[in-house]
């Protein structure tokens, strides 16, 4: 049987449908390949763990035109006496517009490591635990500090170097041996009179070293002391270095704890062959063996 115009017509019709039907279902299918092939899938960012900066320990403050330390301090929340001693001042009124100041993060005191000097013995001077230093300075090892290091002493109020000769108006037993040697005269009443040094009995020529740093305000001869050296130490004391034989220091030096001032001899009022040392505090002769390490 040949299709009728009408049978034909509606195959056409048919085939046009099952068409656009087939074309309806792959539209989506296409799309959503271009769409994944165009736009790939979002990568979560990697989780980065946030490593928070410690606080530095010194901070650098350039001083501005009217500034004050009481200004600076409150401005770090320290006191005066920390800024003075990070920055050896001894005048709080005595800064200068674009002066460089050093700034401790916490209260207290910037110490100097000094030569075989350990974080029990800082700790035991400042009376201060060990585990507070340790902590506001971020050491580990208290046994590994070294010489020249700054630690923070928190909650110290002035500084109290090795060294230090005074404290509370009190004579500290921080000065060196000038010479080493037998002692053939103390200090104390001695034929009648005073003996107002130490008689360290050496031989002529021996080096005589500095008790501690200080300046020299005499060198030369002098009476009954022969060759004499007189050096001062600051807030009243002085060391006195006599009947050597031979000077190595002027008037007006300044001289290091342990440097060669003079060398030994006989000269002057001597019995024989030795060094006469003193120390005296406000002029007035002490003992030196109490005040001798």
């Amino acid at each position: 049987v040949l299709p009728t115009a009408d049978s034909k017509e509606e195959a056409a019709a048919e085939g046009e449908e099952q068409e656009e039907q087939a074309e309806a279902v792959e539209e989506p299918v296409r799309s959503q390949t271009v769409l994944v092939e165009q736009v790939p899938p979002a990568v979560a960012p990697p989780q980065v763990e946030e490593k928070r900066e410690k606080r530095p320990l010194i901070f650098t403050h350039s001083v501005h035109a009217g500034e004050t330390l009481w200004d600076i301090a409150q401005a770090y929340g320290i006191t005066v006496d920390t800024i003075l001693s990070a920055n050896d001042l001894r005048d709080p009124n005595r800064i200068r517009v674009g002066q460089n100041l050093r700034i401790p993060s916490v209260k207290g005191v910037l110490h100097r490591v000094s030569t075989g000097e350990s974080l029990w013995e800082i700790a035991d001077r400042y009376k201060i635990s060990i585990d507070e230093i340790a902590e506001a300075n971020s050491i580990k090892d208290p046994g590994r500090i070294k010489p020249n290091d700054e630690i923070v002493i928190p909650g110290a109020t002035r500084l109290m170097p090795r060294d230090v000769l005074l404290v509370n108006g009190q004579l500290q037993r921080a000065f060196d041996w000038p010479v080493k040697g037998r002692i053939s005269s103390p200090f104390g009443p001695r034929w009648g009179r005073m003996h107002n040094g130490l008689d360290i009995a050496v031989g002529t020529g021996t080096s005589v070293r500095a008790a501690a740093d200080g300046r020299v305000t005499f060198a030369g001869w002098n009476g009954g002391y022969g060759y004499l050296v007189i050096l001062d130490h600051g807030n009243g004391i002085e060391t006195r270095y006599a009947h050597n034989s031979r000077l190595n220091v002027k008037v007006g030096q300044r001289v290091d704890r342990g440097q060669v001032i003079c060398f030994s001899g006989n000269t002057g009022v001597s019995t024989g062959p030795h060094l006469h040392f003193e120390i005296r505090y406000r002029n007035k002769p002490v003992n030196p063996q109490t005040y001798l390490r």
